[in-house]
């Protein structure tokens, strides 16, 4: 496997980030294999290091990311800004980014444009230290997430709170002709 990423502060982690890492893997592996099944290309938005890729190239997916910052630039990973980004792939992963909009419904219309089947959201919800981020501009709850996506044509599969890391979880899937269950029917009506 070709290097997806690479870190400049490797040298510099310590035993509770190392588990944290791991943890990260395990919950990114459960999610690409209980929600994902079917799906082929893989997007990380703002992939950073490139975990998420890593993992999701691990399990046989076509992994991309895109971010603005130069450092992360790899063979998989567009340098571009994320609204002149205009691909398609299956998954549409996003992890910490939504809280930073000053427009998440923008965000969220971004994400469901990239995405032909799933929207996996991680985001930081208020907590004591939500604002010790300079740049964060809003929380989120896993129940905003979801009706931003609703309005995108897509249902909720999961939608959790993790404490462990201070954080809500919204797996969203995009709506097709075959989706005949009562939620998928009250979306496609316009009903949010």
């Amino acid at each position: 496997m070709a290097k997806l990423y690479s870190n400049p502060w490797k040298n510099k982690v310590g035993l509770a980030s190392k588990v944290k890492y791991l943890i990260r893997n395990y919950f990114y592996k459960w999610l690409l294999g209980k929600y994902c099944k079917g799906c082929k290309t893989v997007l990380d938005v703002a992939c950073g290091p490139g975990q998420f890729m890593k993992v999701a190239d691990g399990m046989g997916f076509k992994a991309y990311g895109v971010d603005a910052d130069e450092r992360h630039k790899a063979k998989n990973v567009i340098i571009k800004d994320l609204w002149k980004l205009n691909s398609k792939h299956d998954v549409v992963f996003n992890s910490m980014i939504i809280e930073h909009m000053d427009d998440q419904e923008k965000f969220v219309r971004k994400m469901a444009s990239l995405s032909n089947s799933i929207v996996i959201t991680i985001s930081t919800y208020l907590s004591r230290s939500f604002y010790n981020v300079p740049d964060h501009k809003k929380p989120v709850t896993k129940v905003s997430v979801m009706w931003m996506f609703r309005r995108n044509g897509f249902r909720s599969l999961l939608s959790v709170h993790i404490p462990f890391y201070k954080a809500v979880v919204v797996v969203s899937k995009k709506i097709t002709d075959k989706d005949k269950d009562n939620e998928s029917l009250l979306i496609k009506k316009g009903f949010w």
